[in-house]
């Protein structure tokens, strides 16, 4: 029976949640090109996913504004799709507006990061760390508690497709007492 119990305790937190996509252009409508003010999006706990297009000629980046609450961060940020795969430039900075990407602005971003086709399926957090082509590279590959803008922008005259997932975690509050419960069932 204990068996039996910790199978299906098991088989319940191994079911994904299930993935939000929380702005696509196709239905909601083109993402702010203006760094002044971004398109405000609401991430929750969980996957969060935004799809977009980006063109070179004429310039046209996407920028996002976020809150991550109290006791949340930022854990991931998966590259799902860019197509054709050419190199783009992504970026994070503190606040609810942005900055148009230049030599003046290079210091106001937290990180920056090229990317391309080599990196979808990858976590790019873990680049904004490692992988920095601005001043400032993340401390660690993560944002806690604050408002952030994120911006996407192809460096070619191109057009662009993509698709990201912003991974939101929130802490768990746990029970001594649930604890124990979950012990007992090794006994």
């Amino acid at each position: 029976m204990k068996t039996f119990a910790i199978v299906l305790l098991l088989a319940a937190l191994a079911v994904p949640a299930g993935a939000a996509i929380v702005w696509d252009e196709g239905t909601n409508g083109d993402l702010s090109s203006n760094p002044a003010a971004p398109t405000p999006v609401v991430l929750l706990v969980g996957s969060n996913e935004l799809l977009g297009t980006v063109n070179g000629n004429p310039l046209d980046r996407d920028y996002i504004t976020f809150t991550i609450p109290a006791n949340q961060q930022l854990s991931h940020l998966t590259l799902i799709a860019l197509s054709p795969n050419n190199l783009a430039f992504a970026s994070f900075n503190s606040g609810s507006t942005s900055f148009a990407p230049s030599a003046a602005t290079n210091a106001s971003f937290l990180s920056g990061i090229h990317l391309d086709g080599n990196d979808v399926g990858d976590d790019l957090m873990l680049y904004f760390d490692t992988r920095n082509v601005t001043t400032n590279s993340l401390p660690l590959p993560m944002l806690g508690p604050g408002t952030y803008c994120w911006l996407i922008q192809q460096t070619s005259p191109i057009v662009q497709s993509w698709h990201v997932n912003f991974i939101l975690e929130g802490t768990i509050a746990t029970d001594a007492t649930t604890w124990g419960k979950v012990k007992a069932l090794y006994r």
